[in-house]
């Protein structure tokens, strides 16, 4: 068995890819989300695991829009990684000595009172993740660190310069597990994606439905419809309650509205 998951090996993909597989799994390192979700797709592995919401930043928007441009592919399982940013080095520099901060700009920005407060923020230099950061900083003569998962330190031989410099200490990400093959075990939530046509009261339509059946939506994120300007297509999570769903589809389904079931799980 196969699983997919965004490296290189260091990531906060790579630690919630650890957590869910427990070594059952064969993992395979992906560059970018849609590659990890296309390995699935294109019948490659098994499962992929993607990042779909962090609790400081929102929505991926890389997985929401590859989810949408792709059928056949359903959410099984939610993960919730907790997510602590680390500042490390080869060797414990101090801080005045340093010259440049690698890390990806979302852990950047989660960190940016630290960096502040230790006059770092003029010398950081953004890249496509933190594990890339913390390699390039194990192989470079630069006397450089970095912000990144905790697991850097091992992977990559990096000294632990401040741990959990993140300012919000309740930071976590939402993974999905994701297969070719629907969710059979119990169900307590739905995810799903509508399109609405650009009139006026058609959310609002789609909305109370879900109102009159007292169903709970506990995510609602919009991404561009990519047809024509003022067209969204909407992803919304729902808490499921006694297959209410079922007449909540069949009711969006007859006034015309264009739905997608990503998964029940």
């Amino acid at each position: 068995m196969k699983i997919s998951y965004l490296g290189p090996k260091g990531t906060f993909s790579y630690e919630a890819c650890c957590k869910y597989g427990n070594n059952s799994y064969e993992m395979v390192e992906c560059k970018t989300i849609p590659d990890t979700i296309m390995m699935l797709v294109n019948n490659q592995v098994d499962k992929a695991i993607v990042p779909i919401e962090n609790s400081l930043q929102g929505g991926v928007t890389d997985t929401i829009d590859t989810l949408i441009e792709n059928d056949g592919v359903y959410v099984v399982e939610e993960l919730d990684l907790e997510i602590k940013q680390n500042f490390m080095a080869k060797k414990k520099y101090p801080f005045e000595k340093l010259e440049k901060v690698y890390s990806h700009p979302q852990a950047i920005s989660q960190c940016k009172k630290f960096l502040m407060e230790n006059h770092l923020f003029d010398k950081v230099v953004t890249v496509e993740s933190t594990a890339y950061a913390a390699k390039k900083v194990s192989e470079s003569n630069e006397l450089a660190a970095c912000i990144g998962n905790i697991s850097c330190l091992e992977e990559y031989h990096l000294e632990l310069l401040v741990e959990g410099i993140q300012e919000n200490k309740s930071n976590k990400t939402k993974f999905w597990i994701l297969s070719k093959k629907k969710n059979t075990a119990k169900k307590t939530k739905m995810s799903m994606v509508f399109r609405v046509k650009n009139h006026p009261g058609a959310l609002y339509q789609v909305l109370k439905i879900f109102n009159d059946y007292h169903l709970n939506l506990t995510k609602i994120e919009s991404r561009p419809a990519k047809t024509v300007l003022g067209e969204y297509v909407f992803l919304i999570d729902v808490e499921l309650d006694n297959s209410k769903e079922d007449e909540v589809i069949r009711q969006m389904t007859d006034i015309g509205i264009f739905i997608r079931i990503l998964g029940k799980y």
